[in-house]
């Protein structure tokens, strides 16, 4: 389970703010997650990993495939292409570092994971905690795409 609560004001400005407007009880996420998957695979001696994302927006469900170097950036491309069909702006959106810390022990550590993401304009960041890295690192994906959303529709809506 993922720790969506954050409190302190460490916390990213994208996360926080997702955060506060999820507990505000009117607020309605852009897209849902309908499931993921990942393929790690050794091909011909090299590694392969592919990822499928399949995620609703509004009353259509839209999949992504992609191969990519790791697991999160295979997730990544294949998020970035179920949405874009909807949210054509998300092109020009690329996470431009990325940081995954364990705080415990050995490999039952808590995972917390933070994106920093860009558009070519500005910047945002986001972090997600679980007790699984690719959880960890799969929330703080999906949370820098609908801020991205959000703030798109925010600033449509002045």
């Amino acid at each position: 389970m993922v720790d969506r609560l954050f409190d302190d004001t460490s916390t990213p400005q994208a996360s926080r703010e997702l955060a506060s407007l999820r507990q505000s009880g009117d607020y309605v996420a852009p897209f849902q997650t309908i499931r993921r998957r990942v393929i790690d695979d050794l091909h011909e001696g090299r590694m392969t990993i592919d990822a499928m994302v399949v995620v609703r927006v509004d009353e259509a469900e839209e999949t992504g495939a992609a191969s990519g170097v790791g697991v999160v950036n295979a997730l990544d491309l294949a998020l970035r292409k179920a949405l874009l069909k909807h949210f054509p702006f998300l092109d020009s959106v690329h996470v431009v570092e990325t940081y995954i810390h364990g705080s415990g022990d050995s490999t039952e550590a808590e995972m917390v994971s933070v994106k920093k993401f860009g558009d070519g304009k500005r910047l945002w960041t986001t972090l997600a905690k679980s007790a699984d890295t690719i959880e960890a690192a799969w929330q703080s994906l999906v949370d820098g795409y609908e801020w991205r959303i959000y703030d798109e529709r925010r600033r449509y809506l002045r």
